[in-house]
């Protein structure tokens, strides 16, 4: 299956406090919410990965971008100390993703179509976690074992490329290795797309959040444009006139999202020598 993601699987008695002193998400909220965003930083508060906490049979999911894996288990074995908590990739807990409407229609009638409207809504039936990342509409993530994945009646999956575009296009940001450790969670717009909680206590780089968000203003946040010609990439520079102002953290087509100063996000911006058209959410 072209995908991604790949899901680590967190096991044993301390596996959900492990995590909860590790990620921005309040992991005591996952049982009875199915799934969440959350990310991941290091102790400047710089994102380390954005990822979908996912409720499992046996253990918590952490679904990653597959290309991170190996470095992002390697970098937990180093917080892990006295834990009792095990983790490794699971190629049996699968992911994929649609936008078709038939398929939308089908995980409606499977009570597996999150409700427009919430936050980050999820769903969980027959074995799968469904998530609507941001609340992005017409557009599903689904995690679980490809039995109970086939069940869910899904006839035309996203590939890579699509699955990354619809991403892009609801200004969901995947932190990659080009912009791994640059950026706080509120640079990635994470603490409007329900990816944080302010309430739940410590975990690593939670000072830098917390300061950040107590403060009340962020100068450089994550926006959306449209590339007029050309290709970008992340990591790409992006312009304003001869000044570089930011950078894309995600590029899919034409579209592209990049994190440039708050006053800029309805300026029309250059990436590569191309016009960068704004697409604006705020």
């Amino acid at each position: 299956m072209d995908t991604p993601f790949a899901v680590i699987r967190f096991t044993g008695a301390d596996a959900a406090d492990f995590l909860q002193g590790q990620l921005t998400q309040d992991v005591r909220e996952l049982e009875s919410a199915g799934a969440r965003l959350a990310a991941w930083c290091n102790p400047q508060g710089r994102v380390l990965v954005v990822a979908r906490l996912v409720a499992l049979e046996d253990g918590i999911g952490l679904a990653v971008p597959a290309s991170l894996a190996d470095a992002l288990i390697a970098r937990f074995s180093l917080y892990r100390l006295r834990s009792r908590v095990e983790f490794a990739a699971d190629a049996s807990v699968q992911a994929l993703a649609t936008a078709d409407a038939g398929d939308l229609a089908r995980l409606e009638q499977a009570g597996l179509r999150p409700a427009p409207g919430e936050r980050t809504p999820a769903r969980r039936a027959h074995g799968v976690v469904a998530l609507a990342p941001g609340g992005a509409a017409g557009f599903v993530e689904l995690y679980g074992r490809a039995a109970d994945l086939e069940r869910a009646g899904v006839a035309r999956p996203l590939d890579g490329a699509g699955w990354q575009r619809v991403l892009v296009e609801a200004g969901v940001p995947t932190v990659l290795e080009a912009t791994r450790e640059k950026y706080t969670p509120h640079m990635l717009n994470l603490d409007r797309l329900g990816a944080v909680s302010f309430s739940k206590g410590c975990y690593t780089g939670q000072e830098v959040v917390a300061r950040t968000e107590h403060l009340g203003r962020v100068k450089r946040r994550i926006a959306g444009y449209r590339l007029d010609g050309g290709t970008a990439a992340p990591g790409d520079r992006v312009l304003e006139g001869d000044r570089e102002v930011g950078e894309v953290v995600n590029a899919a087509g034409d579209r592209l999202l990049a994190v440039v100063p708050v006053e800029l996000h309805a300026a029309t911006l250059a990436v590569n020598g191309r016009p960068a058209l704004p697409l604006q959410r705020d």
